[in-house]
């Protein structure tokens, strides 16, 4: 692994790797399958896993999101729990920052009780929070 650190994986980056073609389609996709190699250190929370299946079952490919969210959970070895700290800890965190999803509130919190401080993501308002490295899939280096 290139860093002790992992980085956190936003939602959008499975999304972005199957998806249609897009600027961050590549990128995305070379961050999965370093994943998959083991070349880089990341985790998710079971959010992620509940965004890519609901994302999918929105637009009516239920069966596509199930796919990926399955297929992800062979490649990430680390999903952190959202627990009751979390979830109370996600609500204050959208009071201090009102430009955060609560999903991504929630993202933020499990981060923090896991001591962890990069997230891979395409989302510019983590650029806001303070503690946070935002890290663009296009800029990811291993």
């Amino acid at each position: 692994m290139a860093s002790s650190s992992p980085y956190f994986l936003d939602t959008c980056v499975p999304i972005y790797a199957v998806g249609k073609e897009h600027p961050y389609r590549e990128p995305c996709a070379r961050i999965v399958m370093a994943a998959a190699k083991g070349e880089i250190d990341v985790v998710i929370d079971a959010e992620v896993i509940q965004e890519i299946a609901y994302h999918f079952h929105a637009i009516k490919r239920r069966a596509a999101g199930l796919r990926l969210a399955e297929s992800f959970l062979q490649i990430v070895d680390t999903v952190l729990p959202v627990r009751r700290e979390e979830a109370a800890r996600s609500l204050d965190l959208q009071h201090t920052h009102s430009s955060l999803s609560p999903r991504d509130a929630i993202h933020l919190a499990v981060m923090e009780a896991a001591g962890l401080t990069r997230i891979v993501t395409v989302d510019r308002h983590f650029d806001r929070v303070p503690g946070i490295e935002r890290v663009d899939p296009g800029d990811l280096r291993w």
